[in-house]
This record gives C-alpha cells, sequence and structure tokens, in this order.
C-alpha cells in the first residue's frame, strides 16, 4: 500500500518515526462547504427547498437577499471545532459573490447558549497583519491572521471539549449576493439589516433571526502538533446530515468522529464537505464533486485522507448511467493521491422501497415531485448503485472501503432496514436518507475503515 499523510500520522502519535523538530501545523478543525450565493424564494409556497430543510423564513433578516444580500448587519455563526488549540485561524469566502465584500469587524467567543456569548470571551480576529476589516473580492476567500484564544488556555482543552464556537461576522454596506452552506443543521443567527456591527453583542437580542446556513465562513484552523490526522467527509446529503437531529450533532461524520478520537485522541480532526444534492459528475446541487475537489477538499488545511459517499443523485436526480460516475471516481482518487491523500470509498446506500415506490408521503415526493421520487426508488437505479458498489468494492482503486450499503440494507427487501427508514413521528421516510440509527452505523463502518489504514502502518 503507498504511504499516504494518515500512514504519517500514524507514525508520528505512537512514536514511530524518527525525533523530529517540535513545531505546529494548522489542521482543519471545522469546514463546510460553500456551495452557491444565497437567493430569495421565488415560489408562493415558500423557500425553493425540500420539505426536510429546517431553514427559517430569513424574509425579513435578508429582505433583499437575491441584488443586496446582506445589508450593514452580523451574522453570529454558531460552530463545533473538532479539534481544539489556543490559536486558530478562519477563512471567509466570497466565492460565488457577485462583487466585493467588506467584512468591517469579525470576533470569536465562547458560546454560552443560542446567541448568546460566554462573558470576556469574545477575541477580535485580524487581517493581513492586523487589519481589523477585509475586503473580499467576488470569486476568492482569504484566511485571517492566527487568533490567539485566551480561553482556550485557560480551560484547557479537556475543558472544551463539546463546546461550541460563535464567530460573529460583520458586514459592511451590502455585500450583494451572499456565498453559503445551505443545509447545515446547526442554528446560527443574524442582526437585522442596517443593524452594523454586532460581534461584541453579548445579549441573544441583538440576534433576531436564525438560520440553519452558514454564511460567508468555511474553515476554522487549529495550530496542531505535527502528524494530525485530518479526515474529510465528502458527498452529498447523506453526508451533508439530511434526517439529522437539527442541532444534534448526529451526522455520521460525528459518530465517525467521536469513535476515532477514542482511538487517537488529539490527533486526529473529522471534518464534513458534503453539499445536498451534490453529485459526483454532474450538476444538480452545488459544483460537482470533481469541479468542486479543489477548494473543498485538497486546498483544506492538513487534509489527511477522505472518505467518500456519493453517486446515488447522479443516478436518482440526473439519471446517469454508471460509467461518468466511475469516471469521475477515478478521476478523484487519481487526484487525491498525487496529493497524498488516502481515500476510503464508501459503498452507495439504498434508495430502493421495498415495494419499488416511494411512499406519497414522503419528503422527498412532496419536495420534487413523485417522478423524480420514483427515479430514486426505480429497479434501474438501484441496478446502476450496484454496479457503482461493485467498482468501490474492487480492490486496486481505494485505500480501503467503508461498506455502508451491507450496514443499512436489508437483504430480504435490499431496501434500508425497517428502523433506519422513519425520520419523525408520523412520517414514511423516504428510503433514501438514514436516519439517526442509520447514521450511527455508518459512523462506525466508516471508523472502522479509517483505523483500519493506521493499523496497517
Amino acid at each position: 500500500m503507498r504511504p499516504t499523510r494518515i500512514a504519517v500520522a500514524f507514525a508520528l502519535t505512537t512514536g514511530i518515526a524518527p525525533a523530529m523538530a517540535q513545531s505546529t501545523n494548522w489542521a482543519a478543525s471545522w469546514t463546510t462547504a460553500i456551495q452557491a450565493a444565497y437567493v430569495a424564494p421565488t415560489t408562493p409556497q415558500g423557500p425553493a427547498v425540500p420539505a426536510y430543510d429546517p431553514q427559517p423564513d430569513l424574509s425579513f433578516a435578508l429582505p433583499n437577499a437575491t441584488a443586496s444580500g446582506a445589508t450593514d448587519q452580523t451574522f453570529r455563526l454558531i460552530v463545533k471545532p473538532d479539534l481544539w488549540g489556543d490559536t486558530v485561524r478562519i477563512r471567509l469566502s466570497n466565492t460565488f459573490g457577485t462583487q466585493t465584500v467588506t467584512f468591517g469587524a469579525v470576533s470569536i467567543a465562547l458560546q454560552n447558549y443560542q446567541a448568546n456569548i460566554v462573558a470576556g470571551t469574545s477575541t477580535r480576529v485580524t487581517f493581513k497583519g492586523g487589519a481589523s476589516s477585509v475586503r473580499v473580492p467576488a470569486g476568492k476567500e482569504v484566511f485571517s491572521d492566527p487568533v490567539s484564544l485566551a480561553f482556550v488556555d485557560q480551560l484547557g482543552v479537556a475543558g472544551m471539549a463539546g463546546r461550541n464556537l460563535a464567530v460573529s461576522v460583520a458586514v459592511t454596506g451590502a455585500s450583494g449576493p451572499a456565498s453559503y452552506h445551505a443545509d447545515a443543521f446547526v442554528t446560527s443567527y443574524i442582526s437585522p439589516p442596517n443593524s452594523g456591527d454586532q460581534t461584541q453583542a453579548a445579549d441573544d437580542t441583538a440576534y433576531p433571526y436564525s438560520t440553519t446556513s452558514v454564511f460567508f465562513l468555511s474553515e476554522l484552523d487549529v495550530q496542531a502538533p505535527p502528524g494530525t490526522a485530518v479526515i474529510v467527509a465528502f458527498g452529498d446529503s447523506i453526508t451533508d446530515g439530511t434526517f439529522s437531529t437539527l442541532n444534534g450533532y448526529d451526522r455520521w461524520s460525528n459518530v465517525m468522529s467521536r469513535k476515532l478520537h477514542e482511538v487517537l485522541g488529539n490527533h486526529v480532526s473529522v471534518v464534513n464537505e458534503a453539499i445536498a444534492g451534490n453529485a459526483v459528475a454532474g450538476t444538480l446541487a452545488g459544483e460537482s464533486a470533481v469541479e468542486r475537489l479543489n477548494r473543498d477538499v485538497i486546498n483544506l488545511s492538513g487534509v489527511s485522507g477522505v472518505v467518500w459517499l456519493e453517486g446515488i443523485n447522479d443516478l436518482g436526480g440526473l439519471q446517469s448511467t454508471p460509467a461518468p460516475v466511475i469516471a469521475g471516481y477515478q478521476d478523484v482518487i487519481r487526484r487525491l493521491h498525487a496529493h497524498n491523500v488516502a481515500v476510503i470509498g464508501a459503498t452507495v446506500t439504498s434508495s430502493y422501497p421495498p415495494n419499488g415506490q416511494v411512499p406519497a408521503n414522503s419528503p422527498l415526493a412532496a419536495a420534487a415531485g413523485p417522478a423524480f421520487a420514483a427515479s430514486y426508488g426505480s429497479a434501474q437505479t438501484n441496478g446502476y448503485r450496484q454496479q457503482l458498489n461493485t467498482f468501490i468494492l474492487t480492490k486496486g482503486h481505494y485505500d480501503a472501503t467503508a461498506d455502508f450499503a451491507a450496514a443499512t440494507t436489508d437483504p430480504a427487501t435490499g431496501s434500508l432496514y425497517p428502523a433506519f427508514v422513519p425520520n419523525s413521528e408520523g412520517s414514511a421516510g423516504d428510503y433514501l436518507h438514514p436516519n439517526r440509527a442509520g447514521y450511527q452505523v455508518m459512523g462506525e463502518v466508516a471508523a472502522e475503515a479509517v483505523l483500519s489504514l493506521f493499523s496497517n502502518h
């Protein structure tokens, strides 16, 4: 097996490697995939998003979203670092904007609850050698200067376990279309238009509006010891967390993270770069995996390995055959290996209902229509999915595999196990997205696959 950065991480954390000078490196501790510019809903029924998207109505928070974006107001974005350190930096994104955005002030604090922050923890963020504000041109991103978080140093890494940061980002003037990630499944907060810089506001009342999306912020890094392994969960809505619990942090990547930390302690960080509706080789939601790989994976700080689950949207949403998807797999594997990043291929889980028909009351049918839902649940799509999985499980392509399909599929029906389908009281589920119980099983399988790479070295 070819050496990977995971192998190097294992060697360093176990002391097998030769002695090295003590230093630190940037390691991604939280990320999200910026996927588009937020636009105001245009349908009379409300936002043009899936029925299972928990997004609140943003018409008062961002009344001119399509043209003006955010206007002299502040976003308080709640993030959970996977790996803690007392020195951090953030990355701000204007990837899908159409004009330069001025961020007049940015701060990082320890979240208390909701938009409230712990008194005395708010720390100003600077850019480009000490500037309190930064201008980010359309299509660009920018890292902040290193930020020392005194409260982390005081409480210690162990004392920060499970806590969240509140990253407050003040937009000066009008941002234009705001770059965002749609489905974060974590509640963040927005101050009213024209309320100005609220980054130092400690009280929740400065932020009357909530959102389950992330605006402008794409990455939080920590300074970590050499050999820290950064594992990226890459994929579509099943990785993004559809049917996971709002603010529950129970996506399969969260479960994987907890299992890896149990074994590897603070020598690993898990981040999520999924987009609901994303496809491997075509465009359904966000740029395809092939197109966004550099920005969303390769360019992350310290990336060591990727667990990649994707392909069902190519088959069900775009009605593709397996060949272009497999070509996309091969392209991504080649590019990641060229950057010495290990690739764990996750088999594509079932979207085939036991009777061959997605229920009419499923969220997928309600959101996108019966024909769209039926495409995911067709025998043809299921057969194509199995062809993808045959490729994934064939030795020689990936560094390791995580057989999600075997762990979640009932062999008697070819569908998800019944216990993995319902997502709320009275809901039939959609037979595409596993629920919390299904994600737990997937997370355990993913962790075992990652740890197999360590044990092989």
